[in-house]
């Protein structure tokens, strides 16, 4: 899965804002896009595409992103997250989200199919230009997967992607949103266990929920790729080798020769304990005793002297430290963009 998007993809997805009379250079600016080449050695970043993502769809008061006939009025985004968490089932909460979009606006329909012991979830986009088309179906597939992780309250293991897309840049990779190998077909959706339909929601919406949505995407994306694509952090504390394999639907022994890069499972476990704790830490209110019980630990003891072990701090020498890394500047301003949505 390659680190970031290239400068084609972006210039794709502000093709439709730009057309509607927006500044490309100042929805760059605004997304904390610095294209120094301006051809494809420029690539971003999945935190600052969300965000430019936003910030189309704000700019222009249209969630389609000026990609479609029609507009979906990004108010949805916002009441499709509570809809889904009013759901008793995964299964209901996609089905209801459908509904809603469906009921919103023609520019993009959801569907979800069962094939044996298999779910797919596809998505159909009403545009003029088919590569306009192509690429909105990609976002909402995305959008999707993210309502998804939210309802669940970790990632959902995905076992395939398709794309209708023969420029979409993850071909015979792995999509940069949701971690599944990405292949070329006749419709662009995604393939997941059936048995995860019948899933509960283990979260529940809070006075930020679109910043619940994203901070839980971030982190898979930021300190889950390990974890094979298809695992959150708060995970990472609580699997066994084993149970990251099974997930992959690889051996246990394929998995370790997968981690020997980055030094083993243990290494890259406590690797990715250190990041998710750290940012818990500064993004958040939560007490340490809240962050230990997330990430695994038996009680918020342990994870100070597993802090204190890998990085010489204590949790309020972390948290006192603030927020300073240039992610971390991209995370604020979705955080607060997640606040005015749902307002």
């Amino acid at each position: 899965m390659r680190n970031g998007m290239p400068f084609d993809w972006i210039t794709r997805h502000v093709s439709g804002v730009v057309r509607q009379g927006l500044s490309f250079d100042q929805v760059m600016a605004a997304s904390l896009i610095d294209l120094r080449h301006g051809d494809n050695r420029d690539l971003v970043g999945p935190a600052q595409y969300l965000l430019l993502c936003m910030n189309t769809a704000l700019g222009i008061d249209d969630a389609a992103h000026g990609l479609a006939r029609s507009r979906i009025d990004p108010a949805y985004t916002a009441l499709g997250l509570r809809v889904a968490l009013g759901c008793a089932t995964l299964e209901d909460a996609i089905l209801s989200v459908a509904r809603l979009y469906r009921t919103a606006s023609s520019a993009v329909q959801i569907e979800l199919k069962t094939v044996y012991d298999a779910a797919l979830l596809n998505v159909r986009a009403d545009s003029a230009q088919g590569t306009d088309a192509n690429l909105l179906e990609d976002v909402y597939l995305s959008w999707m997967f993210m309502h998804c992780m939210y309802f669940l309250g970790a990632a959902m293991p995905v076992i395939e992607v398709t794309t209708r897309d023969r420029l979409h840049y993850n071909l015979d990779d792995r999509h940069f949103a949701i971690g599944a190998p990405v292949h070329h077909g006749p419709v662009t959706g995604m393939r997941f266990p059936r048995a995860l339909l019948g899933r509960r929601a283990s979260s529940r919406a809070g006075a930020n929920p679109h910043w619940e949505c994203f901070r839980l995407w971030l982190d898979f994306i930021d300190e889950g790729a390990w974890l094979t694509g298809n695992a959150t952090l708060a995970d990472a504390g609580r699997l066994r080798l084993k149970d990251v394999a099974e997930r992959a639907a690889v051996s246990t022994s394929t998995m370790r020769r997968r981690l020997v890069a980055t030094g083993g499972y243990r290494h890259a476990r406590e690797r990715s304990l250190v990041a998710a704790a750290i940012r818990r830490l500064r993004g958040t209110d939560d007490s340490v005793e809240a962050i230990a019980a997330e990430l695994g630990y038996s009680d918020a003891r342990s994870l100070r002297r597993f802090l204190k072990a890998a990085t010489g701090t204590t949790p309020q020498q972390i948290r006192a430290e603030g927020i300073s890394s240039y992610n971390d500047d991209v995370r604020i301003r979705l955080q607060a963009i997640g606040a005015m949505m749902g307002a």
